[in-house]
C-alpha cells in the first residue's frame, strides 16, 4: 500500500508582517475514500481550496484524481491564510498524479488564487513575497502580479490553468525578466505653491531648514495664520523617492493590500488628528497591519492641533521619533515595521490661540497656557528640533496672497533641497545614514566647525540652558543652516539663526 503513494513537492511564499517568507507545499495521493485535506495551521480560507482547485483543474481540461489527498504547508507551527496558496497547490496535484512532469530535483516556485473556471489572479502582498524569492528553476506567477515585482526574478506569469499547454513543463515555460513601468518625479501640481504662503517668512525658512536637514519641527501660531499649509508643503520640497525608499513604500502598500502600484506613490505625506486611536497609529498587531506611522515612512508625519491630543498618544509619537521604527509581537514571534519620517506638529500657542498677536489679547490666563503647553511633555519636545511661532497675516500681505502663482520659487527651493541633501549623503556615507536630523553626535570635524564656533555654540547653549542634547541639535542644524549655502565650513551666524529656532516656544 505505501508503494502506491504518490509524492511531490514545490514551494511558494507567504507575508508575515511586512517580511515575505518562502514555504514548502507537499501534496500525498493515497488510496482510500476521496478527501482533500489541507493540514499545516491553516485557517478556513486556505482549508476550503479544495473546492476552488478541483473546480478550476477540471474547467481547464485536466483531471482531479481519486482518492485521498493530503496537503502539508510547512513550517507548520505558524498560521497561515490567504488563497495564495491555490495555484501551487493545484500544480502540486497535477505532479503527484502524472498530469505535470518535472526533473527530479528541480525547484518549482509558484502563488496565485485560482477561479472556478481555471483563471488565476493575483493576490495581497505579492511584491513582499516575490523579494524572499532567490533561487528556484521555475516561478509561475499571476499575470497581474508581475507589476508587483522589486527584485530581479525571471517568472513565467500565467493567466489561466490552460497556459500549462503540454505534460513536460520544459515544452512551455518561458521565462522572462522585466521591470514595471516607475516613475520617481512627483506631481507637481499636487502640492502646494509656495509663493502662497505670504507674511510667514520665519516659517517658511523653517519649513526649508527642516526639509533640508531632516530636522522635526513644531509650528504653533493663531488659528488661520499658515500652520496647516506650511506643514503640508514639506513632502512636497523633498527630491523624488529613490529605489531603496521607492521598495519601502511598496512593501507598506503591498502589507495594506494596495493594488494600485503602477507606478511608485510620491514622497509620503500623512495627516493626522487629535482623534486618532493609538492602533490607527501603531498599526495592529493582531493583523501585522502597519498604522500611520509606518505609512509616513520616508515621508513627513504631520500632526496638526498637537495640543489637543491625548497624552497617551503624544507619548506614541516618542517611539518612532527616537528608534525610526516600530515592533510588533504575534504568536511569540517578533516583527519590525520601518516608521523614518519626518515629524512636523502645529498647534495654537494658548487655549484661544492669540498669544502671539501683537493687535489683539489673549483671554488665557497664566494659568490656561501653562496647562494647555504643558500637554507637550519635556521628553517630546526634546525631540523637536526646531520651534517657529506664526502670527495672523496682516494689512498688505493679505492682498498679496491674491498674486499669481510663481513656480520658479517652487523649483528654486526644491533644487536647494536636493543640494543640501546631497552633501549631506556625502557627509555620513560611511556612517549608514543620510541626513544631519538624524545624527546623533556633534563632531566638530565631521560638521566642519571651528574651535571659535564650537565656543560661541557653547556659550549660546549655555544663556538659553539647552541640554546637552539641545546643544548637539544646535549644532546640527547650524550645519544644515550652512549646507543651504552650499558652504563646507560652518560660520557663527550659522549658530545664531539655528538658535532662533531652538528656542522653547
Amino acid at each position: 500500500m505505501a508503494g502506491r503513494v504518490r509524492l511531490a513537492k514545490l514551494y511558494t511564499g507567504y507575508t508575515e508582517g511586512l517580511t515575505g517568507r518562502i514555504y514548502e507545499i507537499e501534496t500525498a495521493i493515497t488510496p482510500g475514500i476521496p478527501y482533500f485535506d489541507v493540514i499545516g495551521k491553516c485557517d478556513p480560507s486556505v482549508k476550503e481550496s479544495g473546492g476552488r482547485i478541483k473546480a478550476a483543474l477540471i474547467s481547464s481540461g485536466f483531471t482531479f484524481p481519486k482518492g485521498r489527498i493530503t496537503v502539508s504547508i510547512s513550517p507548520a507551527y505558524v498560521k497561515k491564510s490567504g488563497s495564495s496558496f491555490d495555484l501551487p497547490i493545484a500544480l502540486c496535484i497535477l505532479i503527484a498524479s502524472g498530469q505535470l512532469k518535472v526533473e527530479e530535483g528541480k525547484k518549482i516556485y509558484a502563488e496565485g488564487e485560482l477561479s472556478l473556471d481555471g483563471q488565476i489572479k493575483g493576490t495581497p502582498g505579492a511584491g513582499l513575497r516575490l523579494a524572499a524569492v532567490s533561487s528556484c528553476d521555475y516561478c509561475l506567477i499571476p499575470q497581474d502580479e508581475t507589476r508587483r515585482l522589486i527584485s530581479d526574478l525571471s517568472y513565467m506569469p500565467l493567466s489561466h490553468l490552460k497556459d500549462i499547454s503540454e505534460i513536460n513543463i520544459d515544452s512551455w515555460y518561458t521565462p522572462q525578466n522585466s521591470f514595471p513601468t516607475v516613475s520617481y518625479e512627483a506631481d507637481e501640481e499636487s502640492f502646494v505653491d509656495y509663493s502662497e504662503i505670504k507674511g510667514q517668512p520665519k516659517a517658511l525658512r523653517s519649513v526649508l531648514i527642516a526639509a533640508s536637514g531632516w530636522h522635526n519641527l513644531l509650528l504653533l501660531g493663531s488659528p488661520g495664520c499658515g500652520k496647516s499649509s506650511c506643514g503640508r508643503m514639506i513632502s512636497g520640497l523633498m527630491p523624488p523617492l529613490s529605489v531603496r525608499e521607492a521598495s519601502s513604500v511598496i512593501r507598506i502598500n503591498e502589507a495594506l493590500g494596495s493594488e494600485d502600484i503602477k507606478t511608485i506613490p510620491v514622497r509620503p505625506s500623512v495627516y493626522i488628528h487629535p482623534g486618532i486611536t493609538p492602533t490607527r497609529l501603531m498599526g495592529s498587531s493582531n493583523k501585522l497591519i502597519p498604522g500611520e506611522f509606518s505609512l509616513a515612512d520616508q515621508g513627513v508625519l504631520f500632526a496638526d492641533e498637537l495640543c489637543e491630543y491625548k497624552t497617551e498618544i503624544l507619548d506614541l509619537l516618542r517611539i518612532p521619533m527616537e528608534e525610526h521604527k516600530l515592533k510588533h509581537i504575534k504568536d511569540g514571534i517578533s516583527y519590525e515595521f520601518p516608521a523614518d519620517f519626518l515629524f512636523v506638529g502645529a498647534g495654537n500657542p494658548c487655549r484661544c490661540g492669540l498669544l502671539y498677536e501683537t493687535d489683539e489679547v489673549c483671554t488665557c490666563t497664566p494659568a490656561v497656557r501653562k496647562r494647555y503647553l504643558g500637554r507637550l511633555s519635556g521628553p517630546l519636545l526634546d525631540r523637536i528640533d526646531l520651534y517657529c511661532e506664526m502670527r495672523s497675516i496682516k494689512g498688505e500681505d493679505l492682498k498679496k496672497i491674491t498674486d499669481k502663482q510663481n513656480r520658479d520659487m517652487n523649483r528654486e527651493l526644491k533644487d536647494k533641497v536636493r543640494s543640501c541633501w546631497q552633501m549631506q549623503e556625502e557627509r555620513y556615507k560611511n556612517l549608514g545614514m543620510r541626513f544631519n536630523g538624524r545624527y546623533e553626535g556633534a563632531d566638530s570635524e565631521l560638521l566642519r566647525a571651528d574651535s571659535s564656533v564650537v565656543d560661541y555654540a557653547a556659550e549660546v547653549a549655555q544663556k538659553a540652558g539647552f541640554s546637552a542634547r539641545g546643544f548637539c541639535k544646535l549644532m546640527r542644524v547650524g550645519r544644515t543652516i550652512a549646507d543651504l549655502d552650499q558652504r563646507l565650513d560652518m560660520k557663527a551666524d550659522d549658530i545664531s539663526e539655528a538658535a532662533v529656532y531652538r528656542r522653547r516656544i
